[in-house]
């Protein structure tokens, strides 16, 4: 597999969250085959503190997870301060539908499941995104 471009020497940092452990590790997996540093969360609140501790480049997260989820996490974390792309993902059409009425501020929001090769091109294109 060949590197992932994304220009200059240093490697994204992705946070994957979803409370699907063997998921998230399935798509983690997939990404650091593309040279990409990859940490997994199984949860919105771990989520939270790690986007505003390491503040990675794109978040993957999972819409609906017990606790605190997927919209109120990208609720929590967007404003000027944090730069990650959120990429917020949901198999539920009631989920997707929700995500769309809470006008949040995130790069995309896809279907689950989603084939991993499209995956990756939501990620290269957050990646290039500069808004």
């Amino acid at each position: 597999m060949r590197p992932f471009d994304i220009g200059g020497d240093s490697r994204p940092t992705i946070l994957v969250v979803d409370d699907d452990r063997e998921q998230a590790e399935q798509i983690g997996t997939f990404l650091s085959k593309f040279g990409i540093s990859v940490l997994l969360e199984d949860n919105g609140f771990a989520a939270v503190n790690t986007i505003r501790r390491v503040q990675p480049a794109v978040v993957l997260m999972d819409v609906r997870m017990p606790g605190l989820d997927g919209i109120k996490a990208a609720q929590l974390t967007s404003g000027p301060e944090n730069k990650a792309k959120i990429i917020l993902m949901s198999g539920y059409a009631d989920q997707i539908k929700r995500v769309s009425e809470e006008e949040l501020d995130v790069f995309a929001v896809v279907d689950k499941p989603l084939a991993l090769r499209v995956l990756i091109r939501f990620i290269q294109a957050a990646l290039h995104d500069t808004t």
